[in-house]
């Protein structure tokens, strides 16, 4: 069981670091493009995209004050 739980953290893990190299393009695509992208890419379910969406608005808003 532990190994599932470890490997799902990892995919979320990778996630992060697939969207945080995708928002360094030159091109900019939008957060919610490569989350959906890397949902896709990780198999990851809806929850855990929409933990990537709130890990993401609350970056973005503690880099803006």
């Amino acid at each position: 069981m532990a190994n599932i739980l470890e490997k799902k953290g990892d995919n979320i893990t990778r996630a992060i670091n697939f969207i945080d190299s995708g928002l360094k393009e030159k091109s900019k695509p939008s957060v919610h493009r490569l989350i959906s992208e890397s949902g896709a890419r990780f198999n990851l379910s809806p929850k855990d995209e929409e933990y990537l969406i709130r890990f993401f608005k609350q970056r973005q808003s503690e880099s803006e004050q």
